[in-house]
């Protein structure tokens, strides 16, 4: 959109014409006449309107820079907002359970997790999100960061043999306190992905929930596994690969810090999760904004330096 700084200054555009019509005092001058130099005698006045309204075009396009014009692009967010989103993904040996179908072919729920994690960090465009990694011990393995591409990244290179076998869920969540604490967050989330039970008890989980609710942390926790046995044949209908789950637990870390426990038993579900997780969650926006602005006065300043050049040229040109 063009605008005006001083669009006052084009009340001046008639200014030329107004002392143009002004009656002016004229001299009678006797006629000379010399017969040798016929070009110096006098002749009809010659009246160009071209001239004038050459002139005219000039003092438009001065007055037209002197107003300012200038291009205002689309409003931009002076600050874009973002919330601070720790990912806290179980790799204990359990990971390993291929109790998932995805296209149709049994797969690992790390596999599953892996998938659906990076369409869920690719949505959050915008937000700072770090990656923590837990088995024997909680790992960060990126810390909180805007580049969702680089995580992406990352996420791709998960693997079982990174944090070991075990699970400690209380040392993920007491992490995640550590680190959101020293970048300062306001907002801090914490989705906290396992599909067992904390089986190294050096944090309870409990324990470490209570102290993220002091910290205004709220955790949503998702419990992975499905019900019905892909892999063996041997296995019984009753048999429950996700037997070791820990809903309890699961659950209460989510009441206590005001979040919600959400249930993936298949990678259409986990995906489901996600989406609602981010509806839970929208991305902020902002309301402070600013308009990029181009300055345009060159281009009539310019446009008017050229054409009074070649003004002079046709006065020089008709004159002498």
């Amino acid at each position: 959109m063009v605008t005006l700084g001083w669009p006052w200054l084009l009340l001046l555009l008639p200014l030329p014409l107004l002392i143009r019509l002004l009656p002016a005092r004229r001299q009678e001058i006797e006629p000379l006449y010399v017969a040798t130099l016929p070009h110096l005698s006098q002749q009809a006045p010659h009246r160009s309107y071209s001239l004038f309204l050459l002139a005219l075009l000039i003092w438009s396009l001065l007055l037209l820079a002197l107003a300012r014009p200038a291009w205002l692009g689309e409003p931009e967010p002076l600050e874009r907002p973002h919330r601070d989103l720790m990912l806290a993904i179980d790799l204990s040996d359990s990971m390993r359970t291929m109790d998932m179908l995805e296209q149709g072919r049994p797969v690992n729920r790390l596999q599953v997790v892996k998938h659906q994690l990076r369409q869920f960090v690719g949505q959050r465009a915008g937000d700072r999100i770090g990656l923590i990694l837990f088995a024997d011990h909680a790992y960060l393995m990126s810390p909180l960061t805007s580049d969702w591409r680089t995580l992406q990244s990352f996420i791709d290179e998960l693997d079982f043999s990174m944090a070991g076998y075990l699970t400690s869920i209380g040392e993920a969540i007491g992490l995640s306190i550590k680190r959101f604490r020293d970048e300062g967050s306001r907002q801090k989330l914490l989705i906290l992905l396992s599909d067992g039970r904390d089986t190294v008890g050096t944090v309870s989980p409990l324990a470490a929930a209570t102290l993220a609710a002091q910290h205004q942390m709220r955790i949503y926790t998702i419990g992975l596994g499905a019900e019905v046995a892909l892999d063996d044949p041997l296995a019984s209908a009753t048999d429950n690969p996700a037997a070791d789950l820990d809903e309890q637990t699961l659950r209460e870390i989510a009441r206590v810090t005001q979040g919600h426990y959400f249930r993936a038993r298949d990678p259409e579900s986990l995906a489901a999760i996600y989406q609602e997780i981010d509806a839970l969650e929208p991305m902020e926006k902002s309301q402070h904004f600013y308009q990029p602005r181009l300055e345009l006065y060159a281009y009539p300043l310019a446009l008017a330096l050229l054409l009074s050049l070649w003004l002079a040229f046709l006065v020089r040109r008709r004159h002498g």
